[in-house]
């Protein structure tokens, strides 16, 4: 079942809501800053701080679940904002929720979830239906912990409650931040932050996302106007522990085979989302995986696009906010194509590719 994406909202460094953050990340603008309190050894014995990208005077305060509940509710609200879904109650009793988290790594939170299996549901998924203040059911919400291919996830699992007919759309939100001192201890421990003293790693972020995906034929029964549509996703792996990275290129090349249409006159030409964040592993994954795809993708005749360049990385609300920086090209007329690819790399392996298409133009691969 194709989707029809009939509503769209984003928090990030760079914009709070769609319209500031897309335009923005088109124009290649960010506002990196230094994280107060938290230094690292530039290599001489000076303590230097480590710059990132908070979203500045909004989630401020808050750490770990409180800053996702924070960056996904506001999210919504731009969603409401700009597509402005009715308001009675029948409405947001028939919509499910699906609310996307990073990987619950021991070592970066203090806790598991084979320790605390209820926690998502307690201290997020609880919270966030409280403060979004519409009546979506609790037996309809859950929590997807599955960090950078949460999308792809939440999308499939989109489309399985659609044909089961349990719900009649599905409110995705997203959220991660890698600015508070927890992330930034763990990802100083594995040398992963981007510093004087380690050029090659991320720069941390964080980000809020939120789209309303639900079948087209009901999106035109309610007269609602489809903003992109998600054409197929795919989740493969995780990937064998310690696989190298030509092994994970591999499984990331079969993910994006499998999103695109077994038979086209040409290769993929279009706009490619990358999740790359300046960690070297990253990139020589996707290398591998360039060289598996190029009778299936154009390379040349693509605008590839990274996020983090201007945002850090956002983690789990990475891919959402790629989608709707897909989106916005589309209706921007910017866009190398009809089509979109937006490719994700999971820290435990996970892969996830998903083909969005120009919610104006054929189904067909241009």
């Amino acid at each position: 079942m194709k989707l029809a994406v009939t509503g769209l909202g984003l928090v990030t460094s760079i914009g709070h809501g769609v319209v500031g953050s897309c335009a923005a990340l088109h124009a290649g603008l960010s506002r990196p800053g230094p994280l107060g309190g938290f230094v690292v050894d530039d290599g001489s014995g000076e303590a230097v701080p480590i710059t990132g990208y908070p979203v500045a005077s909004f989630a401020e305060g808050f750490f770990q679940t409180g800053a996702w509940v924070r960056l996904a509710s506001g999210a919504f609200e731009d969603l409401l904002h700009a597509a402005q879904p009715p308001t009675r109650p029948d409405f947001w009793h028939r919509t499910g929720l699906l609310a996307l988290t990073p990987l619950v790594d021991p070592d970066r939170f203090g806790w598991s979830l084979e320790d605390l299996p209820d926690a998502l549901e307690t201290s997020y998924v609880q919270p966030l239906l409280s403060l979004l203040e519409v009546p979506i059911r609790k037996e309809n919400a859950r929590a997807l912990a599955l960090g950078h291919c949460a999308l792809a996830g939440a999308l499939l699992q989109a489309r399985e409650m659609l044909e089961s007919r349990r719900v009649d759309r599905v409110l995705v939100l997203a959220a991660d931040s890698y600015v508070d001192p927890m992330s930034l201890t763990w990802l100083a421990h594995h040398r992963r932050l981007k510093s004087p003293r380690w050029p090659v790693g991320l720069m941390p972020g964080e980000a809020g996302g939120a789209l309303l995906v639900e079948a087209p034929a009901a999106a035109r029964t309610r007269e609602a106007s489809a903003i992109v549509h998600v054409e197929s996703a795919v989740v493969d792996g995780p990937a064998e522990p310690g696989s190298i990275p030509a092994r994970l290129g591999r499984v990331l090349a079969d993910a994006v085979k499998r999103v695109l249409p077994a038979h086209t006159p040409h290769p993929f030409r279009g706009d490619l989302f990358l999740d790359l964040n300046g960690e070297e592993w990253k990139a020589q994954v996707w290398g591998h995986a360039q060289v598996l795809l190029a009778g299936q993708l154009d390379l040349l005749r693509c605008r590839t696009v990274l996020p983090a360049d201007s945002l850090g990385e956002t983690g789990a609300a990475g891919a959402p906010v790629a989608l709707a920086a897909s989106a916005w090209a589309f209706l921007r007329e910017h866009a190398s194509g009809e089509h979109a690819l937006v490719c994700a790399l999971s820290d435990n392996g996970q892969v996830s590719a998903v083909l969005l298409g120009h919610a104006k133009a054929s189904t067909a691969v241009s």
